[in-house]
């Protein structure tokens, strides 16, 4: 994102209206992954790095129309407060997708586990709602069934180390889930404040046991991409 940005200032350092804007820096660099990487990708992380905030993403089918559609689920004003209700650890080991990715892919594709997925869906939808509303109990609970689910598809979504994250989180009434693909990388925690702040100790001691694991501080991002 970064360095599409930075190109297109670049390359048009005399003509400001031709350099690409949030929305096109963002598309261009999730075809260039999606190509680089030789699998299928997703764009939410490449919007969510132009656009910052707390959104939904509605996915459009119909060429005619954009590719997605934002919806702003926590604004600004909300920001910190959010941020008390969440917890970001990282596992000590980096996060490999590929394999996982792809066996979510073909294991969508043969038509297996399509109950599963539309479960998904619906859990997806359902937790957008509670953030939506504050209901942070609902949205730990919707989290949880996802993250359950995805177990079953994949196993290899989390090692020892975040499986027992995850069951802590579970046990103090959060909602625990690895980020992107899992296989590594880092696990995030939602819940009530009371509850989070009961959890923190739990993960810290959790994460000690393993070499460069650690909590990692929580900051939203309300301004997304910015070009000086």
């Amino acid at each position: 994102m970064a360095l599409v940005a930075a190109f297109s200032k670049l390359l048009n350092l005399d003509k400001a209206e031709a350099r690409l804007n949030r929305r096109s820096i963002a598309l261009t660099a999730f075809q260039i992954e999606q190509s680089v990487a030789g699998v299928p990708c997703g764009i939410q992380d490449h919007l969510a790095a132009a656009y910052g905030g707390v959104n939904i993403w509605h996915w459009r089918p119909d060429s005619k129309q954009s590719v997605f559609r934002r919806q702003c689920a926590v604004r600004k004003a909300s920001h910190k407060k959010l941020e008390r209700h969440l917890l970001v650890a990282y596992c000590g080991h980096p996060h490999v997708s590929k394999d996982i990715n792809g066996m979510w892919v073909r294991q969508f594709l043969s038509g297996r586990c399509r109950d599963l997925w539309a479960e998904i869906i619906l859990c997806t939808r359902r937790f957008a709602a509670a953030l939506i509303t504050g209901d942070y109990r609902q949205a730990a609970d919707l989290m949880n069934r996802e993250t359950a689910i995805r177990r079953t598809l994949t196993p290899d979504v989390l090692d020892n180390v975040g499986e027992k994250l995850v069951n802590l989180a579970r046990q103090n009434n959060c909602g625990a889930r690895f980020t992107g693909a899992g296989g590594g990388g880092c696990l995030w925690a939602l819940g009530k404040i009371e509850n989070i702040d009961r959890l923190r100790p739990m993960w810290e001691k959790t994460l000690s046991a393993r070499e460069e694991a650690r909590l990692l501080d929580v900051k939203i991002d309300h301004r997304g991409l910015v070009v000086e």
